[in-house]
């Protein structure tokens, strides 16, 4: 009994020392290895995964030259897939990553580094995945191949001043990923995904990159998260774009890309003013999106249009984009990207009658189409103009079928003009003769002109004589000289079966010259007439001051309601263009 008490003390006297040094084993402590030991460690790995975790990667300037800007001339080549996760990166405040060869995926989690992450000229076989990572100035890739995307998610407890990607190349060839990597089937065809971050003191630059999407389903998703500043510039975007739900606070420049894909906005809250996105760089590619993973929303198909809570959602989008043209000043993006609303609109209302055709519905659908046509929905006068004046000649040469007073070609002057001719050949009366009797009551006039005068003169003022002196003059000098012009050119003096045929053959020639003449002006003066007569019945709402007579008058008052509904649409149109 005495020994076993003896052992019992002797352990709890021995038991202190025994953990004493267990103590002062940090469990904190984190494996320190350089960045070319990092690296060969991850090449001469056998397994499929190489992982490090809880690490401390500390510069070597004697080892580790090539990831400290210099230019190294030769290509690592990574063959396992890497995690990195809970490292630090330390020793040297912008940590580049330069010719360096990802066979696989690689994943970095939960990282820090002083200052920047630089990664050059390097290729990424597998999935990129950046969640949580510290680096506080910038994380930027240039002249970089991913193959099989991007993604990124952070927290604002994570911030980087800087996320980049510059002269890079998403080819989007998607290969079979390993099973180890556990990410979203939604991420299956996406090149890049910011997805769900607040990053609010972050600015994104996307510069010189080409999004390439052989798979033809491939898309750039930069959804639900908070930046401070987004700059798209210069890239190619085969993939389609989508910024759903995305807040960015302070500048959003979306310029000189090329989209050969569509354009999902819904719902971005953008900084107003502060907003460049050029509407000849996004026209026709702005589409709407429901659900998650996003589905493509465009108007057109009835189940589409049928969604009335997506489709404002869409129209939201133009109407944003419409406010900060209208804004600028920017008034050909403004009317572009208005025509796009309501052609939206005109969409929806054709749909609305298909489905419950009335009276209403009719007019809302055909009232948009014509404004479509005549001046794209009330933003281009000049277009209005080239239809409103297309109807005036349509009237026109319906007025040359049916015209409204007598000229030349009508039945009665022109069978006049003949039966004179036919007489003035067949007989020996001269032109003289056949002009007498126009000429008998001009003179008959002025002789009761100049008694009406002379009778007069006592009870009349003296300055109405003066007057009518030399008025009597001119009107008696002119009849005059029309008799002896008239004489002069009376070329057949007999009957036209007397003249030789020397004198037939220039005779006819100078009667068929004035008949011509005489044919031409009847046809001048109906163009004329007709013209005159389809202009004044288009503003005038019927045919005003010009008597129309027959089917005339009926197409004067049909011309007139269409010009009144044309002009209001002309008028309303341009005044709105000029208070823009």
């Amino acid at each position: 009994m005495c020994y076993l008490v003896s052992l019992i003390i002797l352990a709890l006297a021995v038991a202190p020392l025994a953990a004493a040094p267990a103590a002062k084993k940090d469990s904190t402590a984190r494996r320190v290895l350089s960045y070319a030991e990092l690296f060969a460690e991850i090449q001469a790995c056998k397994d499929t995964v190489y992982t490090l975790e809880h690490a401390e990667v500390k510069f070597n300037p004697n080892t580790d030259q090539r990831f400290d800007g210099y230019d190294p001339p030769d290509t690592i080549i990574v063959r396992p897939a890497v995690r990195l996760d809970d490292i630090e990166f330390t020793g040297i405040k912008w940590v580049h990553w330069d010719k360096i060869h990802f066979k696989k995926e690689f994943f970095l989690l939960n990282c820090s580094f002083p200052e920047s992450l630089q990664t050059i000229n390097s290729t990424f076989d597998g999935l990129v995945i950046i969640s949580y990572v510290t680096a506080p100035n910038m994380i930027d890739f240039e002249d970089c191949t991913f193959r099989n995307g991007v993604t990124i998610v952070n927290t604002s407890n994570h911030l980087v001043g800087i996320l980049g990607f510059a002269d890079c190349t998403f080819t989007g060839e998607f290969p079979q990923r390993a099973r180890w990597v556990a990410t979203p089937t939604e991420t299956e065809f996406l090149s890049l995904r910011i997805d769900r971050s607040a990053m609010e003191k972050t600015t994104v630059r996307i510069s010189r990159c080409s999004f390439l999407n052989p798979s033809k389903q491939g898309k750039t998703l930069i959804a639900d998260s908070e930046f401070r500043s987004l700059h798209m510039k210069d890239n190619t975007f085969d993939t389609d774009v989508i910024l759903k739900g995305s807040t960015i606070n302070n500048t959003l420049r979306i310029q000189n890309n090329h989209f050969n894909g569509t354009l999902d906005l819904t719902l971005l809250k953008h900084p107003g003013t502060n907003t460049i996105c050029e509407w000849s760089e996004v026209a026709g590619k702005l589409v709407g999106s429901v659900g998650r993973p996003e589905q493509r929303y465009e108007a057109k198909s009835d189940s589409e249009l049928a969604d009335i809570y997506a489709y404002h959602r869409l129209l939201a989008s133009y109407n944003d984009l419409y406010t900060i043209y209208k804004t600028r000043g920017d008034r050909e993006s403004a009317n572009g990207c208005y025509i796009a609303i309501k052609t939206i609109e005109t969409r929806r209302a054709t749909y609305l009658h298909r489905t419950t055709p009335t009276l209403e519905t009719w007019f809302d659908w055909r009232l948009n189409e014509l404004l479509a046509t005549f001046s794209d929905y009330g933003t281009n006068p000049a277009k209005g103009l080239v239809y409103i004046f297309t109807v005036i000649l349509g009237f026109t040469a319906l007025y040359l079928v049916f015209p409204s007073e007598p000229d030349n070609l009508s039945r009665q002057t022109s069978f006049a003009f003949f039966h004179v001719v036919v007489g003035y050949f067949s007989t020996s009366t001269s032109l003289v003769t056949l002009s007498n009797h126009k000429r008998r009551r001009a003179l008959d006039d002025l002789h009761n002109f100049r008694t009406t005068l002379e009778l007069s003169r006592t009870e009349v003022p003296a300055f109405i004589a003066w007057l009518g002196a030399p008025l009597y003059g001119l009107n008696k000098g002119y009849i005059s000289v029309s008799a002896w012009l008239i004489s002069r050119f009376d070329i057949v003096p007999g009957r036209w079966n007397e003249l030789s045929g020397r004198r037939k053959l220039w005779t006819s020639a100078a009667v068929g010259a004035y008949m011509i003449g005489f044919l031409a002006w009847g046809a001048v003066m109906r163009v004329v007439n007709a013209f005159a007569l389809s202009i004044n019945a288009f503003v005038t709402l019927g045919y005003g001051e010009i008597q129309a007579q027959g089917i005339a008058r009926y197409l004067a008052v049909l011309e007139g309601a269409i010009g009144w509904f044309l002009l209001s649409i002309f008028s309303v149109s341009l005044i709105s263009q000029l208070l823009q």
